[in-house]
């Protein structure tokens, strides 16, 4: 090392620098940060540490872009239409099914029908009157599964409802994370791809730094 210098550590960023013997205890700036510290004297044969005068002041950056805000907002939107479709659709059906027995076994002999015209289901065959026996035991046998499918599709698109609501006006992460996952897998309803590309297009944007940082503002 030069005997002509000593090196300190600048108290504001830990950069080393060498500052000459005649400067210990006066004014330095440091060449990294820009910081003003004094350079401590040698006593006792120990150099004690520095002391930091002032900080640079930062500089100013430009404005954070609108963009994260954006490539969120878009997916918030697509879960709020979701969900709000997901919400009357399955309210209707559930009302349909629970408030209109009658009703109700007419909208699951036309579902079991179309099953059957998909060709998912074998045609019952026999008489005109077994074969109309055997659909209407179809037809309430998915009555039956409907009475439980149809609350849990109507509390899923309230969820997915409420998790766009939680993102526009930036509160409750992990419920817009929640919602984004349930849409993602279609539990909301199970012909809603817009609703998976938005699900899983909002997961991708709270998984980032800026989705994160659009909750805490």
């Amino acid at each position: 090392m030069n005997p002509e210098t000593e090196v300190i550590a600048c108290p504001a960023c830990k950069h080393l620098v060498r500052v000459p013997l005649d400067w210990l205890g006066t004014q330095v700036q440091c060449p990294e940060c820009r910081a003003l510290f004094r350079a401590p004297v040698r006593t006792g044969g120990t150099l004690a540490g520095a002391e930091l005068l002032s900080r640079p002041e930062p500089a100013a950056g430009p404005k954070p872009a609108a963009r994260p805000d954006l490539m969120l907002m878009l997916p918030a939107f697509g879960l709020l239409v979701c969900g709000v479709v997901g919400a009357v659709v399955n309210g209707y059906l559930l009302f349909l099914v629970l408030g209109d027995p009658a009703a109700g076994r007419q909208w699951a002999a036309k579902q079991t029908e179309a099953v059957r015209k998909m060709g998912l289901e074998a045609d019952p065959g026999g008489t005109a009157e077994e074969k109309a026996a055997r659909e209407a035991e179809a037809a309430e046998q998915l009555l039956g599964h409907f009475r439980w499918i149809l609350p849990a599709a109507l509390a899923a698109s309230a969820t997915v409802l409420a998790g766009g609501l939680a993102i526009v006006f930036r509160r409750n992460y992990r419920l817009a994370q929640v919602a984004c996952v349930v849409a993602t897998l279609n539990v909301a309803h199970l012909c809603c791809v817009p609703g998976a590309v938005a699900g899983l297009w909002g997961l991708l944007m709270l998984g980032s730094e800026e989705g994160r940082a659009h909750f805490r503002r």
